[in-house]
């Protein structure tokens, strides 16, 4: 089985030729940008190991500044054209009974549209343990771009999959709790904040000396404060103590104003065994980072972005095999008689589809 490439460097040019890749070099591709490949190493991969290298030095290529054997666009059209086939039914298509969401801001610091970028939005979870168990660890269970975000966004992310979780694991975001109540009205998940933004932004409130002083009550009361409510209730009193050393608590006492009574409810059920915190999907969003690097700028076609973060996904639950990948190509389009659901016509402009049996 094997493709062909539309988007050639000599593509439109007098006596073009067609090059054509198995779905091997296709399976690997895929995989290798799922890691962390930019398009142009992985073209570069694909057409070495096919032996499909363009004639002749880049500079008798007319209008190429780039050497046209690394032309990334050659593994961009594969993302469009098989990373959903690849995905099918690999990826979760329920919520799980336990939700971490987080996002990550991604920016364009470069060129004319410095400044200019879009989100990321990750959840993990976990199913509910079995009895007389630990939870299992949450697993990478979605990633997905937008331009913004917002109530919208959020809405469009949690109503992409069906059901809706238990409980759901955030920071502080006004639009994103906002989402939850539209969603998953009905089904009232509960929606418990992270712990660890929580005591970050309670330590902001709170003056550095008082901090630094590890003999101080507050300071000490600190330490396991959201694990208890005995520990919450020694923090509490230590705040409304009036002996607190002429130090300014004003900023403190306003944030328990807005969140002392979520925080006493949410320590009250906590489950220890639970998570409670959101620090596994922000380790998620960093690698993510990583493997996106300075190339921000390349990723703004959201629909190719969406199905690059799906492969992302696969491989940062270890799913991801560029043969099994090749293998999985193979079958799901023999039956198709060769063609993809979303082939485009630039991506053939001679009438071939990708893959063909």
């Amino acid at each position: 089985m094997e493709c062909s490439t539309g988007l050639e460097p000599w593509e439109g040019q007098a006596g073009a030729r067609e090059y054509r890749f198995s779905a091997r070099e296709v399976g690997e591709a895929l995989a290798a940008v799922a890691a962390g490949a930019s398009y142009r190493a992985a073209a570069e991969a694909a057409r070495r190991r096919a032996e499909r290298l363009p004639d002749g030095a880049p500079d008798e290529w007319p209008g190429r500044r780039r050497d046209p054997a690394r032309d990334g666009q050659l593994v961009a059209n594969w993302v469009d054209v098989f990373g959903a086939l690849v995905c099918a039914d690999e990826l979760p298509g329920r919520w799980p009974e336990t939700l971490l969401i987080d996002s990550k801001n991604f920016r364009i610091r470069t060129g004319e549209h410095t400044g200019r970028g879009f989100y990321v939005f990750a959840a993990m979870g976990s199913e509910a343990a079995e009895p007389g168990k630990w939870a299992p660890a949450p697993q990478l269970w979605r990633l997905e771009p937008f331009a913004r975000k917002d109530q919208a966004a959020w809405e469009a992310f949690f109503g992409a999959l069906e059901g809706a979780p238990r409980v759901i694991v955030s920071d502080a975001d006004n639009a994103l709790a906002c989402a939850i109540e539209s969603v998953f009205g009905d089904a009232a998940p509960e929606h418990r904040l992270c712990e660890w933004h929580l005591g970050r932004k309670l330590r902001e409130q709170l003056p550095d000396e008082l901090l630094d002083d590890r003999d101080d009550p507050i300071s000490r009361a600190l330490a396991g404060a959201f694990h208890t409510p005995e520990r919450w209730k020694a923090l509490l009193e230590a705040i409304a103590d009036e002996h607190s050393g002429g130090r300014s608590l004003v900023l403190a006492r306003r944030w328990l104003g807005r969140y002392g009574d979520r925080v006493e409810a949410q320590v009250a059920s906590r489950d220890p065994g639970g998570p409670n915190s959101t620090g596994p999907v922000e380790q998620v969003l960093r690698e993510v980072d990583r493997r996106i690097g300075d190339r921000v700028g390349s990723f703004t076609n959201r629909a190719r972005m969406a199905k690059l973060l799906a492969l992302m996904t696969l491989d940062l639950s270890g799913k991801a095999d560029g043969r099994e990948w090749a293998d999985r190509l193979r079958e799901r389009l023999y039956l198709a008689g060769g063609r993809t659901n979303n082939q485009r016509p630039h991506d053939d402009p001679k009438g071939s589809y990708s893959l063909i049996a």
